[in-house]
């Protein structure tokens, strides 16, 4: 990459820059600032208004039914140590996260189904699962679709609200020493021999010894910057709030089409669409209709709610298929933390602690990271 020289006064400096204040960059400026280093965030907008904050906020790592088990372990780790982590950030903070614990119900309409899921489930996961029968899930979950024969509950599937996490994380880490920077750009990598030394914003230049990339599809530019292309595309996620008066749901409701998550206020989110290389986010007539549908044939009463409003996020999915976590080849002082696609509320934990570690030089592999490397996407592309 072109070195780049500046007289440009210095309006910021800390020892680690962390580009994007979405889930994963908030996370990671709270974890390194809570090793006492000193931290900023850069954030284009707000922290949480990108991605992240069209998210449900599920930490669904059993039943998402990962197909790669390295993320599988990476978002099982995350998610059993979110109560914790929901404690500090709140106490910290001051923010609510609204953390939910009454877990994920998986529901089914034949036996068949119901089998090869309880199979699955049993083989795959460490945390029991129970069965519910037709009776069971009718009395647990009043108004549930008839043809639904059983359903398969996880009681350790959590949920919370991804923008007050944002906000959550931001705010811990400002208290932790943090500086947020909302409504910066992060525009150009400086680079002096082979090294990083800052970074050129619409508002200044910002110094640093360490800069973190976690900017979501903003990323790829600063990435190329670098000499690292790690393509990444949109997924567009158009979504609807409705509000239950009566006998609010309880449960997440996980089923295969169609998720329908309970918020305060009786409020219950439903999605979402998957429409890949899509850059608006306009929710259209038609994924609208979609997903009430959904919803309703699993939860007729769905039919009968109040509407409250509708969202659309663009999810950012890598190319290569995993996110990607860990030190950028051929410059020294760059890291990158991007393409966590549908689950970067679920891996923020994981995500950010595993790079505060890094920055201070431990091993990938020992925090759990060596699968996620430029290493490990290399050889996996040859």
């Amino acid at each position: 990459m072109p070195k780049i020289h500046t007289e440009a006064t210095v309006i910021g400096h800390a020892e680690c820059l962390v580009i994007g204040g979405g889930v994963i960059g908030s996370s990671i400026a709270y974890h390194v600032a809570r090793e006492g280093r000193s931290t900023i965030m850069l954030e284009r907008t707000m922290p949480g208004e990108g991605a992240s904050g069209a998210a449900a906020g599920m930490l669904a790592a059993e039943s998402e039914e990962f197909i790669d088990s390295d993320l599988e372990q990476l978002a099982r780790t995350s998610r059993d140590a979110f109560p914790e982590l929901v404690r500090e950030l709140e106490r910290l903070s001051g923010v609510s996260v609204e953390f939910r614990t009454e877990g994920f119900v998986a529901p089914f309409r034949s036996e068949a189904e119901g089998e090869r899921r309880w199979k699955a489930a049993n083989m795959r996961e460490d945390n029991q699962p129970e069965w519910w029968n037709a009776k069971e899930l009718a009395r647990r979950i009043p108004g549930i679709d008839r043809q639904a024969i059983g359903a398969i509950y996880r009681s350790k599937e959590t949920q919370l609200v991804p923008v007050q996490l944002c906000r959550a994380y931001a705010g811990a880490a400002s208290v932790l020493g943090a500086t947020i920077w909302s409504g910066t750009h992060a525009e150009q990598l400086v680079v002096q021999n082979g090294r990083v030394c800052g970074v050129v914003t619409d508002r200044g230049f910002f110094s640093c010894d360490q800069v973190i990339i976690a900017g979501g599809l903003d990323s790829m530019n600063l990435l190329d910057q670098a000499g690292f292309h790690y393509p990444l595309y949109p997924v567009k996620g158009e979504a609807v709030a409705v509000s239950l008066k009566d006998h609010p749901l309880e449960y997440t409701i996980y089923a295969d089409d169609i998720y329908l998550v309970p918020k305060q206020k009786n409020e219950v989110w439903i999605g979402a669409t998957s429409l890949p290389n899509l850059y608006d986010k306009e929710v259209t007539v038609e994924g609208l209709e979609g997903l009430l549908a959904r919803a309703a044939a699993w939860l007729p009463r769905v039919r009968e709610a109040s509407f409250v409003r509708t969202w659309a996020g663009l999810r950012p999915q890598a190319a290569a298929g995993r996110p990607f976590i860990g030190a950028v080849p051929g410059l020294e002082g760059v890291y990158a933390a991007v393409g966590h696609y549908r689950n970067g509320v679920l891996l923020s934990e994981a995500t950010g602690r595993a790079m505060a570690g890094l920055l201070k030089g431990a091993d990938a592999e020992e925090l759990g990271i060596s699968n996620f490397s430029s290493v490990r996407i290399k050889e996996e592309s040859l």
